[in-house]
């Protein structure tokens, strides 16, 4: 189960790997700071486009607890 610090928003960023827009260093600082961070192999820009069963799997294996 994730925890979320003392966050008073859950935040979730779901990005493509490789990402030409978030570096790993980037990503590390973002869970760093209570992101929760999940990748997609192979997936552009847009995740959810042509990965859809991936996307959904990212964010089904996300536990909000708050």
């Amino acid at each position: 189960m994730l925890t979320w610090g003392t966050a008073d928003r859950v935040a979730l960023l779901i990005h493509a790997d490789p990402s030409r827009y978030v570096s790993r260093a980037r990503a590390r600082e973002l869970e760093d700071l209570g992101f929760a961070v999940r990748s997609v192999a192979g997936a552009g820009h847009c995740v959810w486009y042509g990965h859809l069963e991936e996307f959904l799997e990212a964010l089904d294996d996300l536990q909000f607890d708050r």
